[in-house]
């Protein structure tokens, strides 16, 4: 038995230092990006009660903020391989933050890059996409049973879906209008939208005993790498399209 415990916080080590090193990879070639000043400037506008209109009074570096969802994965999975944590209440908790920062910033970048510019319009999407991810540990928390955490597991995934209504709503309408996001960006909101899918996917497999802790934890440093490459692919793309076309 002790064997065994021992060989599991291993693998759960190893899962968790290789992730954390992928994900530092994927951070400092964004943060190389931005620093090269390469990337793209995403407006923030603003519009006041009465009408008026502040116009852009911020930009976001869509490289830059991608690096910090890649390095936030970077710690938490750095901090999990240090302690050797398995599927405890701590690891979970430590998990489901990184992923709620993670799915708001990511939500907050994708919304931009498809006409989103309204800073409340923004705050909300984050929010929803954040907050919805947080609820998870909460649910997890709450209840011992698997079974009756099926209805606050629901109601997460319904808040987590407002924001790609809204994403949604600004593509039709762009596309309509003749003036549609670039395909690269098109292509890659449907990737970010599946490898969010399949990281609830992941999560209500855990809740259901489906999957172990260990899987668990490999499937989302899957997920969360492959959304970093494809917002990597994204600022690339954007900037240089020479080096994707």
């Amino acid at each position: 038995m002790s064997s065994n415990l021992t060989a599991v916080q291993v693998s759960t080590r190893t899962v968790h230092a290789v992730s954390a090193a992928a994900h530092l990879v994927v951070a400092i070639a964004l943060g190389a990006l931005a620093v090269a000043q390469a990337s793209i400037l995403l407006p923030v506008a603003l519009s006041v009660p009465v009408g008026a209109s502040v116009g852009n009074f911020a930009r976001v570096d869509f490289a830059a903020a991608a690096a910090v969802v890649m390095l936030i994965g970077a710690a938490a999975h750095a901090t999990l391989a240090l302690s050797a944590a398995g599927g405890g209440a701590r690891s979970r908790l430590l998990q489901l933050v990184a992923f709620a920062q993670a799915s708001g910033i990511t939500l907050f970048l994708v919304a931009q890059l498809n006409g989103v510019a309204e800073a409340g319009a923004l705050i909300l999407v984050y929010a929803f996409g954040g907050g919805a991810a947080g609820l998870l540990w909460l649910q997890a928390r709450e209840s011992d049973d698997r079974l009756r955490a099926r209805w606050p597991f629901s109601f997460a995934a319904g808040l987590a879906v407002v924001p790609w209504g809204i994403i949604a709503l600004y593509q039709v309408v762009a596309l309509v209008a003749g003036a549609p996001p670039a395909p690269i960006v098109r292509v890659l909101t449907v990737g970010v939208l599946l490898i969010t899918a399949l990281a609830w996917w992941v999560e209500r497999r855990w809740q259901l005993g489906l999957s172990s802790p260990q899987r668990v934890a490999l499937l989302h440093s899957t997920l969360s790498v492959a959304n970093g490459i494809a917002l990597l692919v994204l600022a690339v793309g954007l900037a240089r399209p020479s080096a994707i076309l």
